[in-house]
């Protein structure tokens, strides 16, 4: 998949990072939150508890991601990530 130089890559600890990045993976994509929650079949409100990092379906956040065109990946604790563009 190819990514612009202006893209950012998260690592989230919790769900409240993991929230923060989506969030920020929205508004470089220009959507608001009823938009992306339109995308993934969700409510306005659902979409806020997510990136506030507050409990939410896996399946939702695992679908906003998706639609945010990122990948979700697991992590050893304490590893460094190169990402080669």
């Amino acid at each position: 998949m190819q990514h612009s130089d202006e893209t950012v890559f998260f690592r989230a600890f919790d769900a409240r990072s993991f929230g923060a990045a989506l969030r920020s993976a929205r508004q470089e994509r220009g959507l608001t939150q009823q938009e992306l929650g339109a995308m993934i079949r969700a409510s306005r409100h659902t979409i806020v508890r997510l990136e506030r990092g507050e409990n939410v379906a896996l399946e939702t956040a695992m679908a906003a991601a998706k639609a945010l065109e990122r990948d979700v990946a697991l992590i050893p604790r304490f590893s460094r990530l190169d990402v080669k563009r």
